[in-house]
């Protein structure tokens, strides 16, 4: 992503479509995921890591 994304924007981290949830300390943001155990978990990312959905992705 080219700018830091906005609360409640959808993106792909690594393997996974996650949520964001706000910002964190410097260039990081909050995301909402769910792993390949079925926990949902909250992590700090660097936004610059999050990459754009495709189109059509439903």
């Amino acid at each position: 992503m080219k700018c830091q994304p906005l609360r409640g924007t959808f993106a792909r981290y690594r393997n996974r479509i996650v949520e964001v949830l706000g910002k964190a300390r410097r260039q990081r943001v909050m995301i909402r995921s769910i792993h390949d155990d079925g926990i949902e978990r909250r992590t700090a990312v660097k936004w610059i890591n999050l990459l754009p959905l495709e189109n059509g992705l439903f």
